[in-house]
């Protein structure tokens, strides 16, 4: 096999942007792994990359973000055919695509930080993405599922939930009976969080711009639901809600300023706050002091991906059933412009947009 259906980008701009073609196939390597893509992913980031917001953009050890591109951070699939030396999986089993590969050797990953290690390409990133029929990834990129797994869950769930675990459990750590606000809720990540803070024993407030979300995001576990046209009024909301203390923890998936200002005007005294959206959405200073650290003792924290760890306690959960993800629409990858166009633009969507392979 040489060529496989693909999408890629040649330039940015929007969604008509996204090219639909025959592409050339990386030959298997011996330690390569042939897989046929059952599903992938849209995410905020292919919208990001699209549009060349993240132009640019390099972080340290890694290299910049190339133009063309094949877009699609996640996938999963069977495998078709494995390399000479390829000892961890076989043709005809089920496959997840790794989303926050670790260098091994990198420094970072000796000292328990592997999701910032150095020298390798992230799929969709610096590497190609999913957006394809087949795709070759080194063995190591690839995990085996277990048979009764759903591939479709498989995946979308990797990578906001080893992300969310990484945020709820070790940079919040989120415990029994607290409480957490999600700003940007009705996304990946923010299901996630909502869904492993459930696990976790918290009590989860969501915010929103779009009150016909509200129902869904009841249903996805939150028991406070804020609609954030009046930043002050959705303040007291919160207040109210949390008994006239503030909450415990706050997480923002947005990169909005102005929420990222009224999550910290929702903190309790001691709160715990992590911006998590990868970038500022739009311009001005960002709404925090030296005095919002003294007047709350607040400690702020950064998150960036997750690391294998958290993956593997991800697919373990997966199995048992006790997580899973909306999807709130399909498209074959022929319409991946239709997709981006649906996230762009819906003002009642509520979870993740999937792509299945023409074939």
């Amino acid at each position: 096999m040489r060529t496989t259906k693909a999408v890629r980008i040649f330039e940015h701009g929007g969604p008509e942007r996204l090219i639909y073609d025959e592409y050339p196939l990386d030959p298997v390597g011996p330690t390569d792994v042939l897989v046929a893509v059952h599903s992938a992913s849209v995410s905020g980031w292919d919208l990001r990359y699209r549009t060349g917001e993240v132009q640019g953009v390099q972080l340290p050890g890694r290299r910049a973000l190339p133009m063309p591109q094949q877009l699609g951070r996640e996938a999963s699939g069977t495998v078709v055919a494995v390399g000479s030396e390829v000892t961890t999986l076989r043709p005809g089993q089920p496959v997840v695509g790794v989303v926050h590969p670790e260098n091994p050797r990198a420094e970072e990953t000796y000292r328990g930080l592997g999701n910032l290690s150095t020298g390798i390409d992230i799929p969709g990133h610096a590497g190609l993405g999913s957006y394809a029929q087949y795709l070759v990834r080194d063995q190591y990129l690839w995990l085996p599922l277990p048979e009764h797994v759903d591939l479709e869950q498989a995946a979308v769930t990797l990578w906001p939930y080893a992300t969310s675990h990484r945020v709820v459990r070790d940079r919040l750590n989120v415990a029994l009976g607290q409480t957490i606000l999600v700003c940007g809720a009705s996304g990946g990540m923010g299901e996630a969080t909502i869904r492993l803070a459930r696990l976790a024993g918290a009590r989860v407030a969501a915010t929103t711009r779009h009150p016909e979300k509200a129902a869904a995001l009841h249903a996805l576990g939150a028991e406070e639901v804020v609609v954030t046209d009046d930043l002050e009024a959705a303040v007291r909301r919160v207040r109210e809600w949390s008994g006239g203390r503030g909450v415990d923890h706050a997480v923002d998936y947005t990169g909005n300023a102005e929420l990222f200002g009224f999550a910290v005007d929702s903190l309790a005294l001691g709160g715990r706050i992590c911006p998590a959206a990868g970038a500022q959405r739009g311009g001005g200073a960002f709404p925090l002091s030296m005095h919002d650290f003294t007047r709350l003792e607040m400690t702020a924290v950064g998150v960036r991906g997750a690391r294998h760890q958290d993956a593997l306690i991800v697919l373990d959960l997966l199995a048992r059933g006790l997580i899973g993800i909306t999807v709130a629409a399909r498209f074959p990858l022929s319409r991946a412009a239709d997709a981006h166009t649906l996230l762009e633009t819906a003002t009642d969507l509520v979870g993740r947009v999937v792509l299945y392979p023409d074939r």
